[in-house]
């Protein structure tokens, strides 16, 4: 038979009142059980929430709140405070702070500083060497914090001072450059007036007096010449500038592989001043084309594509036949020079 609403009512008179009494005393102490527990989830789940803010760092899950502290979610406490800002390379653990206009680096696992908050720039580990500056001397650091160079180095406004391939770029005093090993050694001499860092082709562009060299990273010298400048193309090879603006073309292993280059040719034409049946201007050609030089300056040549004239002009325009304007001004033709067909100035 099912239990019916008038069964249940027959039952519960057929109870003492002491029986009642005690089911609602138990139902009372359940749902007050039930409460109290609700209650002390709700309140964990808070609490939890409330420590549970900003972003994990480290390998100990310590969390840093953006612009303020670095805290331990279990405990609750803070242990850096006051942070203006935290630079964090994600697959490094030690990370450059800033506070009170000051840097130091700062172990992300333990949160404890390893160097002094003294120094007033920072770049981030690189080749397991982490750099620094104070007063306009540069300070290369091992990951336990100890510093690898005592005497330091005069920092000259570089905004690369990271290692790649364990070197580094460095200045000294006379201005002049030189490149460091880890341990901070000399591997190349400070005697370069220009070491540049070609990273896509993994070589050193450096410049010695009026010698240019390039150096491969194992520092093997790949072309080494008497010239204006060597550029490093990122696409067609190294290009030698000769101090008359004559240029070549070298693969980068250093072999030639044009003696001559230009990167452009065109005809040069002149107005005549006379007009057509139409009332078009009538233009003619010169015996002269115009070239353009890798760097994008011009120069005269004759057709049979002899070089005339260095490619030292921003452009050349043709007056007459025979006659040319060679303009020197880099944004306009503000001034510039006569030469005649076979390059020579008029005077």
């Amino acid at each position: 038979m099912k239990p019916t609403y008038q069964n249940f009512i027959q039952r519960l008179k057929s109870l003492s009142t002491k029986s009642i009494l005690l089911i609602a005393s138990s139902m009372v102490v359940v749902i007050a059980i039930i409460a109290a527990l609700s209650g002390t989830i709700s309140s964990a789940s808070k609490r939890m929430e409330k420590k549970l803010y900003g972003e994990e760092i480290g390998n100990n899950r310590l969390r840093y709140k953006y612009g303020d502290h670095i805290y331990n979610p279990e405990t609750g406490k803070i242990l850096v405070d006051s942070i203006d800002w935290l630079h964090i390379n994600y697959s490094d653990t030690i990370a450059i702070l800033a506070k009170n206009n000051r840097r130091a680096f700062i172990n992300l696992n333990t949160a404890e500083l390893i160097t002094p908050l003294i120094y007033e720039k920072a770049w981030e580990f690189s080749c397991d060497r982490g750099i620094m500056v104070k007063s306009d001397t540069i300070y290369i650091f091992r990951r336990d914090g100890s510093i690898v160079n005592p005497a330091g180095f005069k920092y000259k406004g570089q905004y690369d001072l990271l290692y790649h391939r364990n070197k580094l770029i460095v200045n000294v005093d006379n201005d002049k450059v030189g490149l460091i090993d880890t341990a901070a050694q000399w591997v190349l001499p400070p005697v370069y007036s220009m070491i540049e860092n070609e990273y896509q082709q993994r070589m050193y562009n450096t410049r010695l007096g009026d010698q240019c060299i390039v150096y491969n990273y194992a520092l093997d010298t790949i072309l080494h010449g008497s010239y204006q400048s060597i550029d490093v193309d990122w696409s067609e090879g190294l290009i030698a500038t000769e101090y008359n603006g004559i240029q070549h073309l070298f693969s980068y292993d250093g072999k030639l592989i044009y003696e001559v280059i230009y990167k452009s040719i065109s005809e040069l034409a002149y107005n005549t001043g006379r007009k057509d049946a139409h009332g078009n201007e009538i233009w003619e050609e010169t015996n002269c084309y115009v070239y353009t030089d890798y760097n994008g300056k011009k120069g005269l040549m004759d057709k049979r594509y002899r070089v005339l004239t260095p490619p030292r002009f921003y452009d050349i325009t043709a007056q007459t036949k025979h006659t040319f304007f060679a303009s020197f001004g880099k944004w306009s033709n503000r001034f510039g020079t006569l030469i005649d067909e076979n390059g020579k100035p008029i005077r």
